[in-house]
C-alpha cells in the first residue's frame, strides 16, 4: 500500500527530470557548412543554430530583410556587417553568439543565435 502511494510521486519526479535534459537534437541534425546565409529581420534572425566547419574559411552572406540590423561574432570586433554584405572567418572549434549590431529597436538584446563551429 505505502508503494502504490508513492508511485505518483515518482511518476512525477521522473516526468520533472525529463525535462531538465536538453535538447541537442536541433543542433545534431544540422550539418556543417563553408558558407552561411543570414537574414536579418526585426528582431530576429532566420535560424537559432547555424553550424560551420571549424579551421575553414567560412562565408557569411548577411541581409536585412526587415529593418536595419548588424552582424556581429561576441568576442571578433573585426567580424561585422551592417546593413548587407559578406566575409570570410576562420574559427577555432566551439560556440559562439552571434548579434545583432545595429540598436535595432526594443527587441534588439534578444537578437541573438548560435554559431557552432565543429
Amino acid at each position: 500500500m505505502f508503494g502504490i502511494r508513492l508511485l505518483p510521486c515518482f511518476l512525477l519526479l521522473f516526468i520533472t527530470l525529463l525535462g531538465c535534459v536538453p535538447d541537442h537534437s536541433r543542433q545534431e541534425d544540422i550539418r556543417p557548412v563553408t558558407v552561411i546565409e543570414v537574414e536579418a529581420e526585426n528582431w530576429r534572425f532566420n535560424k537559432e543554430i547555424y553550424k560551420v566547419f571549424a579551421g575553414k574559411p567560412i562565408t557569411i552572406n548577411f541581409k536585412s530583410v526587415e529593418g536595419h540590423h548588424g552582424f556581429g561574432i561576441k568576442g571578433f570586433p573585426e567580424y561585422n556587417i551592417e546593413g548587407e554584405g559578406s566575409m570570410k572567418v576562420t574559427l577555432e572549434p566551439g560556440e559562439y553568439q552571434i548579434f545583432c549590431t545595429v540598436p535595432c529597436g526594443e527587441g534588439h538584446d534578444d537578437m541573438v543565435a548560435t554559431l557552432i563551429a565543429v
